[in-house]
């Protein structure tokens, strides 16, 4: 099963504003729904990102302006590492299950490498959705 820590890295969860505890306990129960049902080890790539993690990463690819809507920044996000597209496939495959769950995907063409997941539907509504 994903721990907790997981989703958090460095961060304490109890140092965070109740409503980012109480989205990231939502996501931890949510992501460990599907890690039951796939089957297989899950490896967190990025879960909660402070505002410093989060420009940080987009800084390292060379872009000064990182999307703020996050849902990475709220704890209603989690990228799972899929450096053989099994999980995306399995995703496809159990669109069923991510709806009764509760989770929506980024679309795969813009994820080569791993699966993000995230506990709210993005404008569009759609299931697997652009960023």
């Amino acid at each position: 099963m994903i721990k907790m820590q997981e989703l958090l890295k460095t961060t304490k969860l109890e140092t965070l504003p109740v409503d980012i505890q109480s989205n990231l306990n939502d996501l931890h129960k949510k992501i460990n729904s599907i890690r039951t049902l796939y089957g297989k080890p899950m490896i967190v790539s990025s879960g909660y990102r402070t505002i410093e993690q989060h420009k940080e990463i987009y800084r390292k690819y060379n872009k000064l302006n990182p999307p703020m809507g996050s849902r990475h920044l709220t704890g209603q996000a989690v990228d799972i590492a899929d450096s053989n597209q099994l999980l995306q496939k399995w995703c496809l495959l159990n669109v069923r299950e991510l709806e009764s769950i509760g989770l929506w995907c980024e679309a795969f063409s813009a994820t080569p490498n791993w699966v993000h997941f995230q506990t709210t539907p993005p404008a569009s509504g759609r299931r697997f959705f652009l960023p």
